[in-house]
């Protein structure tokens, strides 16, 4: 009877969450759909999101499934690139839904639109499913949408999911929020030890940037298995069933079978392959002491003997993973791109050239860390592993922001349940005005402004000895409007500055040598070569390399950093006008910033 009559109020509450969930959604897509309006949804893509539109461009053009590599990047024999078929197939298949109806040029415009717009729904979706679990508290009204506002106000997290937003990082946060609201419920379900099992599958098959975060997260279940044991046995053993099934399907979906073995430390390969069947091989038999022999120790030495072994095998068969993924990449290179890489910018740099930028994106999850902390030692025992769970989840990721500032904006969205979640649980009686007022006061978005604010006055005290230089679309030549004319030359090889690789082969049938993908060693450094050559150097690379073209940029910080290291190189010289006899001028329609240069037989 009491369920007869708390019905209606359940399917009006799960409606309206449903409904705030829609205009909360629309609201920060426009919202973010804005600067696309004013510039264009091509121009509003950053470098990899033109590169992903290039790849499945290529994919449907006929490109086979298993052939990643760009062929139109460092011609002749191309350049292989690390980025998975799982994200390039439902941006394929949505173009290839839409083309019917609005034609293949705009086909792709909605598609910018559409793929992170549904994302950013799933991700609202996923942050208020798991603020309920981790506060246990569903019967709070406010709740859902608190998370939500949160997650919203995340703007280190949110800019992924902005129009043109077409690469990969969007579709990680996306799964690893499946990871922590599943493997939080994986206590009371076989279907959440399942599902999380998958979305750390998926997730690795995707990419290696959230694998700290789901390796440390593998190993809180492990945890919670020797520490339960047999109550959580079935659960954990569905757990390691299913890393194992799914990364040898992924396998077999995504990678040709002379690759399943293959040392590949920067994808979806024989290493992550062994760590997830092993881990989920060392699950099965903890699972299984477990069942047999009750008590602590026999559970700790079944997982110390089998997680020994696992990374014994590792390490003989993988020596170098320990290596920097980057380690191949030519110091040259390095120096004049890879070290200039935003998302690749520790705290240590940080606080060099942008020490505002730390209070937004770091500060909200110091205040949620300890928020957690002070939550999971006062919680009872049956719900204290989700929020070790959680902890371990965004402690991975706080870290792997120190070293690199894309782990701390994925941070910022997973910390936005657990902040809510947390508030609500040490303060059941908040009200909902309270609630929401810290959410926005402490959000990352308002403590950058904050920090932006401040920023004159930390100019007077510690004057900066360098600064990031801020530049547009337009001003560095990467807006697609600004390469469209590249378009109406004759189809050949650019060599052109790295940042404008990926435009070149979305705006034109060209290829480029550059491009700012560390597997394209070979194709950067030959453009970076032949820059700093002099001109007789220079003319025998571009003879060698067979290039057509030679591209520059008119005020671009590539030309300025070219010139700085060599003053006398064809970058320099081309910079100030003095072009050599082998190359010959070639007029753009419109004109702009962009300078080309045809190469001579």
């Amino acid at each position: 009877m009491h369920g007869t009559v708390r019905l209606p109020e359940t399917r009006a509450r799960t409606a309206h969450g449903g409904w705030a969930l829609v205009l909360l959604c629309l609201a920060v897509a426009v919202a973010l759909a804005v600067p696309s309006f004013r510039s264009g949804l091509f121009d509003a893509m950053a470098t990899d999101d033109a590169m992903r539109l290039v790849e499945v461009r290529d994919l449907l053009a006929g490109q086979a499934w298993f052939d990643l590599t760009q062929h139109r990047l460092d011609p002749p024999q191309g350049s292989l690139m690390h980025w998975s078929r799982l994200i390039d197939a439902p941006i394929a298949a949505l173009i290839l839904l839409l083309r019917p109806l609005l034609g293949v040029a705009a086909a792709e415009q909605a598609t910018l639109v559409l793929w992170p717009t549904l994302l950013l729904a799933a991700a609202l979706a996923l942050v208020a499913a798991t603020a309920a679990r981790m506060a246990d508290a569903s019967g709070r009204k406010d709740l859902p949408l608190a998370a939500m506002i949160a997650a919203a106000l995340a703007a280190p997290a949110l800019i992924h999911f902005r129009s043109g937003g077409i690469d990969h990082h969007n579709g990680q946060m996306v799964l690893v929020l499946c990871f922590l609201l599943f493997a939080a419920g994986i206590e009371r379900s076989v279907r959440c030890a399942v599902l999380a099992a998958l979305s750390a599958s998926v997730s690795l098959a995707i990419g290696l940037e959230m694998l700290p975060a789901i390796s440390v997260g593998c190993a809180a279940v492990l945890g919670l298995l020797i520490w339960r044991g047999g109550a959580v046995a079935s659960r954990s053993t569905a757990f390691g069933v299913t890393l194992i099934g799914s990364s040898a399907l992924l396998a077999v979906l995504l990678l040709p079978p002379q690759s399943w073995t293959a040392p590949v430390y920067d994808a979806f390969g024989g290493p992550v392959l062994l760590l997830m069947a092993g881990g989920g091989a060392c699950l099965i038999a903890v699972g299984a002491v477990a069942t047999r022999w009750p008590g602590l120790v026999p559970r700790l030495a079944a997982a110390a003997a089998t997680g020994s072994l696992l990374l014994a095998a590792f390490f003989a068969l993988y020596p170098d993973a320990v290596a920097s993924p980057y380690a191949a990449v030519d110091p040259l290179v390095a120096t004049l791109w890879l070290n200039r890489v935003s998302e690749t910018m520790s705290i240590h740099m940080l606080y060099l050239l942008e020490p505002e930028r730390i209070v937004g994106l770091y500060a909200p999850l110091l205040i949620t860390l300890i928020l957690a902390g002070a939550v999971a030692w006062r919680a009872a025992p049956d719900v204290r592993f989700r929020w070790l769970l959680g902890i371990s989840v965004l402690a991975a990721l706080f870290a792997t922001g120190l070293w690199q500032m894309r782990g701390a904006a994925a941070a910022t969205i997973v910390a936005a349940p657990l902040f809510v979640a947390g508030i609500v649980t040490l303060w059941p009686n908040i009200a909902p005005r309270r609630l929401l007022l810290a959410v926005v006061l402490l959000s990352s978005m308002v403590l950058a402004a904050g920090g932006q604010a401040v920023r004159p006055l930390l100019d007077r005290i510690n004057p900066p000895t360098r600064i990031i230089a801020r530049e547009d679309g337009v001003s560095t030549c990467r807006a697609m409007s600004g390469l469209s004319p590249l378009s109406k030359i004759p189809r050949g090889r650019m060599l052109a500055p790295i940042d404008l690789g990926p435009g070149i082969l979305v705006a034109s049938e060209h290829s480029a040598f550059a491009a700012p993908y560390h597997r394209n060693n070979d194709g950067n450094l030959a453009m970076i070569r032949t820059m700093m050559a002099t001109p007789e150097a220079a003319r025998q690379i571009l003879r060698e390399r067979q290039a057509d073209y030679v591209v520059l940029c008119r005020g671009s910080l590539e030309l300025l950093e070219l010139t700085d290291m060599a003053p006398d190189g064809l970058a320099a010289r081309l910079g100030r006008g003095e072009v050599p006899d082998f190359l010959q001028p070639v007029p753009l329609d419109p004109p702009g910033n962009l300078t080309v240069w045809r190469v001579r037989p």
